[in-house]
């Protein structure tokens, strides 16, 4: 059982590694396209570093859902070590994405503006950060609260930012991550409960 556990988990592992490095490589290749022959590599390395952080935790978020979801539905409960990941997942994830979003309201500083036009810039381009931040603070000690929260804020985003095939990139960087932070939220909730054992008294 433990040999075919391994084998499933590599077998994962190197799956979602592929899959990563597709989404990658997906994501970077218009912008070389776009440069012709000249091409800035520091900006690459600079994007490429970026890009990383929402695909490990879209891909590590899966990881972590299948290998507990199989661990749950075989036993009715996972291991210590694994509830104690399955619980700071959703939280740390969710803080990794909310700086993540945070980052693209930088731009505003290359804007000749006033401090005044400065402050509210950089106050709208975070204002889907600081909802996130809100739904976070309340979640902390409800994953019921965060399941529905991040989940309800996924599909906002899927609408208001995700209106044709040019809004695709959205969906792999912020809605399927903020998806798998709901889901993660889901498994803290219903997961790390164990499931009721039978009254052997009752038995007949």
């Amino acid at each position: 059982m433990n040999a075919q556990k391994s084998t499933f988990n590599r077998n994962l592992s190197v799956i979602l590694v592929v899959l990563f490095v597709l989404s990658l490589a997906g994501l970077v290749y218009p912008e070389l396209v776009a440069s012709g022959g000249d091409v800035q590599w520091p900006m690459i390395l600079i994007n490429l570093l970026l890009l990383s952080i929402p695909l490990i935790l879209l891909y590590g978020s899966i990881y972590v859902l299948v290998i507990a979801g199989r661990e749950h539905a075989a036993l009715g409960q996972v291991s210590p070590s694994l509830a104690k990941i399955i619980h700071w997942a959703p939280r740390v994830a969710a803080i990794v994405i909310i700086v993540f979003i945070s980052l693209f309201s930088l731009d505003v500083f290359e804007t000749q503006a006033s401090p005044l036009e400065l402050l509210g810039g950089l106050l709208i381009h975070n204002l889907p950060a600081l909802v996130l931040l809100v739904l976070l603070f309340l979640a902390w000690k409800r994953p019921a609260v965060g399941f529905v929260a991040f989940l309800s804020f996924a599909v906002l985003f899927i609408i208001f930012f995700v209106r044709s095939i040019f809004g695709l990139p959205n969906l792999l960087l912020f809605v399927f991550p903020i998806l798998l932070v709901a889901g993660l939220f889901y498994a803290d909730w219903k997961w790390l409960t164990p499931l009721p054992r039978p009254n052997l008294e009752e038995v007949p």
